[in-house]
Formats: C-alpha cells, structure tokens, sequence
C-alpha cells in the first residue's frame, strides 16, 4: 500500500552515521580478546541466571517444545538487547533505508524494508514500535523483519508475537530460529582441546573433520575427558581465535547454527561461553595471549594491500578482517614456514613490509 511506504519513510534521508557503524562493527575491528571479555560479564551473567530463575517453567517447556538449549537461547537474548535492557535508538525504517542506499548490500535491505511495510500493512505492528538498532533490527530478540515474518512466536496465544515486550514470545522465537537453523538437540557446542607438539596448525582452515579423526591427530579436551562415542561421530572443524599460543577449539555443528543468528565465529562463541556460565560452567582454561598485540583498522587495510601486492588475493582491501584475509594471512606463513594459524599479528605485518620492500600502503586521501 503506498499509503504505508509514506508512512514508514515520509522525510526519511540517509544517516551517515549507520553506515559508518557498519564499517566498524567489533565483530571485525575488536581483539578477540576485547570482544570476548566485555561481552562475558558478570553483570551479564547474573541478569541471565536471574532471568532462566524467573522463568524457569516457561523456559522448560519452550525448550520441550523446540530442542534448543535454554542457557543458548538466554546467551542471545542477553547478547542481543541486555534482556531488553539495552536502547533501540533508530527508526527501523529510516536504518533499511539507508542500509540499502549505502548500496553494498543494496537487494538485502530492501528485502528487509518490504518485510517491514507488510508487517505494517498486516496490522503486526504499529509504526511507533519500529524502533531498531542501527542495522534496522527489531525487538528483544533483534529480529530483522523478514525473520519476524516467518519465524516469531505468539506463545500465549494472546494474538500478538510480541517480541517487544513478552518474555515468553521472546524465548520462544529466538528457540524457534535456532530449531529452523538446524539446531541439533543433546549436541555440544564447542570444546576445548590442546594440541600435540608438531600439530600442523593450517588444519585450522574451516574443514569439518570427525572427531574421531581428530582424536586421531593427537586433539584432545583441555580436561582431558575422553570423546564419547556418539561425539566420535561429529564432523567438526578447529578454530584458532588468537593463533597458535592461543585457546583451540573444536566447533561442533551448533556453533554454525549460533552463525546464523549473526554470522561471526566471536559472537557465537560469547552466545556459547554465557551458556556456560548461566550452567555454573567455566571458561576457557587456556590464555589469551594479549602480548601479541592486535592490529587495528589501518593496520589491517595496510595487510591487505601489502598480501594484495605479493600475490596473495585477499580481494578488495578494506581494512576488516575477514575470511578471505585469513587465507592470504595462512597462505604467507605457509611460504613463510611459520605457524599457519592464519593469525594477524604486528610482526606478521612487519615481514610483510620487509618482502614488499619496505612500502607502506596507506587509506587513501579522499572518500574516507
């Protein structure tokens, strides 16, 4: 109905400031090591112990109804909004909108902003609930408005999928995603393993291998605690957050389906550690090695450029570092004959200046 576009979007123009958020976002500019521990707080972890003790039955029987680990379910919640703690600034409609200007992604937030006139048109919500945050996600469960179509819960049947201000509907949605992801009942998410002197660290290439063989290459559990025969079965890949002196992972296939609640390996392995923690579980057993250092936007734009430059394709340098960045970071080590824990790090970028002969790539000038 033209009549619903004018109202979502009557005086709307693009909010430099939404696209410069998106250029920064923590998952890729943040130490993991930062990202990790100011996100895994106390206070976090006492508001979820709070919230499962609260809804304790209400929480039992959504996670009878769907599969999906409560403490998992509360990780995102508490992740996504603070248990509705957190602001919601934006005008979900203005945030698409300019999204889609930006033009990187320019389909997909379009997608999201049709989704968002037919939960109008639908009478789903009204315009003065669309309040998001910068990327145009909605609620407590920061739900982006596709999703809300296809996947929200009116747990109390009271009519309404509110995931405003119900806990229940809540809970209940954000269960109903991880089960409609393939969320696999029973199943670990990640373990901590160690590494056996010698062990060939560009295995750590995003390969799902069986835990069995795995065990097989001499990975075992930090605790020690044998592989079950069921867990023998799981095809899994290792992850090296902070390179080779750092913790080592094992991620299980619910670790990819915490992915696409918000596809970064940092967020899914917060969601995973609050979980933990909400059990009356620890953390992860082996230290960050902070002494490393981390590199920031500049220096990673300069990594790229400089990998670009040696033949090493990582594509178009844009300071975030990414998957593809992290195969010309392993690919160099490789040639290197160093750890290929596809880790950046102030002294990799220092032999990169050395093999390009001491050149310096810069931001440009313009345009930033």
């Amino acid at each position: 109905d033209p009549a619903v576009i004018r109202r979502l979007l009557e005086g709307v123009s693009p909010d430099p400031s939404i696209i410069d958020l998106d250029q920064r976002q923590p998952e890729f500019v943040s130490p993991v090591w930062d990202y990790v521990n100011n996100r895994v707080t106390a206070r976090r972890i006492d508001a979820g112990r709070a919230k499962k003790s609260a809804m304790g039955p209400t929480l039992d029987a959504i996670q009878s109804r769907y599969g999906v680990d409560q403490d998992i379910v509360l990780g995102i919640w508490g992740l996504e909004s603070n248990f509705g703690q957190a602001p919601l600034n934006y005008d979900a409609g203005a945030a698409l909108a300019t999204l889609a200007f930006e033009g990187r992604r320019r389909g997909q937030f379009e997608t999201y902003l049709m989704a968002l006139a037919e939960m109008v048109e639908r009478g789903l919500a009204d315009p003065s609930q669309l309040k998001s945050s910068w990327a145009g996600a909605m609620g407590q469960p920061q739900f982006m408005p596709d999703i809300y179509l296809s996947i929200a819960v009116d747990w109390d049947n009271d009519g309404h999928r509110d995931i405003w201000g119900n806990d229940a509907d809540v809970a209940a949605s954000i269960s109903h995603y991880l089960q409609d992801r393939g969320w696999h009942a029973r199943e670990p998410v990640f373990d901590e393993v160690r590494l056996p002197n010698g062990f060939d660290h560009a295995l750590a290439d995003g390969t799902a291998r069986s835990i069995a063989d795995w065990d097989g290459r001499g990975v075992r559990r930090v605790d020690g605690t044998p592989w079950t025969a069921d867990e023998r079965n799981l095809q899994s890949q290792l992850w090296l957050p902070a390179g080779a002196t750092g913790p080592a992972l094992i991620l299980h296939p619910n670790f990819a389906v915490i992915r696409r609640y918000n596809n970064s390996d940092r967020y899914a392995l917060v969601v995973a550690l609050l979980a933990r923690a909400f059990e009356g579980r620890g953390g992860l057993v082996t230290a960050w090695p902070t002494q490393l250092g981390a590199l920031n936007r500049d220096q990673t734009l300069e990594l790229q450029m400089l990998l670009n430059s040696l033949g090493y394709d990582v594509g178009t340098p844009d300071g975030l570092f990414g998957s593809a960045t992290r195969r010309g970071v392993r690919a160099f080590q490789i040639d290197q004959h160093q750890a290929a824990d596809g880790f950046p790090t102030t002294d990799l970028l220092a032999a990169l200046r050395t093999r390009a002969g001491g050149i310096t790539a810069r931001w440009p000038t313009t345009g930033r």
